[in-house]
């Protein structure tokens, strides 16, 4: 029997959201079958159709890494991206300086075995345009999605861990005058490390050191039913209030999740979307698929990753002048009291996330720990 909208409504906020349904006998053997595209329609008559698609068929779906920011062998870069391409282009932030993760030198990896992998999401920078779309629809949502490919042993299922953080508030207050002080580019950070939700992203096991990393920040209107959610949950906090943590979640369930996830958007304005991209955190990982160099994932080393949507992406050649202190793109030398007025007004059209990442070799389950390659 069709489950009545205000019922469902009064469920999802009686257990604080989403981590409380995917446990509660509402959602138990039903919500995979439940949130179809009909179901979702009469759930949310507002529903963004292309989000649905998007969401309900994400655990499915391999994304293919952006080319912009790469070389091509004569040395040249790669076209610019299109109006429309808002995938992120994977940028490593190293000893080499700035470097597309498609292109890093796997001789630096972990050599084989397993990995276990913190991804510390750092900082948003909010270009100009898209603080203009945030201030219009006074919402957005960020997720970070990082998963196994297989699970730790046979028997188990791969899992998934998911976090996402609302937006909780996009007024800025700048100093100038009127016009100086709208949609000016915004910088927050958003690593929280008293904050369980984020606590969950630092120690994830990669099994066999493959995974896939998905990045979608998002925005909808301030009306939708997915914000009428959020907001008996969301807390005071930054910019991006960490609502949603889901560590370890089986692919089973996480596809669940996803279809009641995409069955709340409306009118969605994606600023980065992506599907979930192949990550390789060993050389034993990258040399078994035999595609390196064939841009079919990135290559997954410590150090700080910049994710940029390919339409925003600057000419690499302006990243030979910034450095990343603090998660934010910034002039060297840059003094620490000046880190998020320098960031503002750095590549100010940019819209970015930083992550620091951490990939240490491990053992899951007996034999012997591997050691990085020197």
């Amino acid at each position: 029997m069709p489950i009545p909208r205000r019922d469902l409504l009064r469920h999802l906020v009686a257990l604080g959201a989403f981590p409380g349904l995917l446990g509660s006998p509402l959602a138990s053997g039903k919500s995979g079958s439940f949130f179809d595209a009909q179901a979702a329609s009469a759930l949310n008559p507002d529903i963004d159709a292309k989000a649905f698609d998007f969401w309900s068929g994400f655990v499915a779906t391999d994304a293919t890494p952006s080319l912009a920011g790469r070389k091509t062998r004569g040395g040249a870069q790669t076209p610019a991206a299109g109006p429309n391409d808002v995938q992120p282009v994977f940028l490593h932030y190293g000893e080499e300086g700035f470097k597309n993760a498609g292109e890093l030198n796997p001789s630096k990896m972990v050599n084989d075995g397993d990995v276990m992998v913190s991804v510390n999401t750092s900082t948003v920078k909010v270009g100009t345009g898209d603080q203009k779309t945030f201030e219009r629809v006074q919402n957005a949502q960020l997720r970070v999605d990082l998963a196994q490919k297989t699970g730790v042993i046979p028997v188990l299922e791969a899992m998934a861990y998911t976090v996402v953080g609302a937006m909780r508030s996009v007024q800025v207050t700048t100093k100038g005058t009127a016009a100086q002080k709208k949609s000016q580019p915004v910088v927050q950070n958003i690593s929280v490390s008293s904050d369980a939700t984020w606590q969950k992203m630092q120690n994830i096991p990669l099994p066999g050191g493959e995974g896939r990393w998905a990045l979608n920040l998002e925005a909808q209107r301030k009306d939708s039913l997915f914000c009428k959610v959020l907001q008996n949950v969301v807390k005071e906090g930054g910019m991006f209030a960490p609502v949603l943590g889901l560590p370890g979640i089986a692919m089973s369930a996480l596809q669940s999740f996803n279809n009641l996830y995409g069955a709340l958007h409306a009118s969605s304005v994606n600023v980065i979307q992506s599907a979930p991209l192949r990550v390789f955190a060993t050389q034993e990982a990258v040399h078994k698929t035999g595609v390196l160099g064939s841009a079919k994932g990135i290559l997954l080393q410590s150090g700080t990753y910049v994710l940029i949507p390919a339409n925003q992406l600057p000419d690499m050649n302006q990243f030979s002048k910034l450095a990343v202190m603090q998660g934010r793109l910034v002039p060297p030398q840059t003094k620490q009291t000046e880190l998020d007025e320098a960031a503002a007004d750095t590549l100010k059209d940019v819209t970015y996330v930083t992550f620091d990442v951490e990939v240490m070799p491990t053992t899951l389950f007996g034999g012997t720990v591997k050691k990085s390659s020197t």
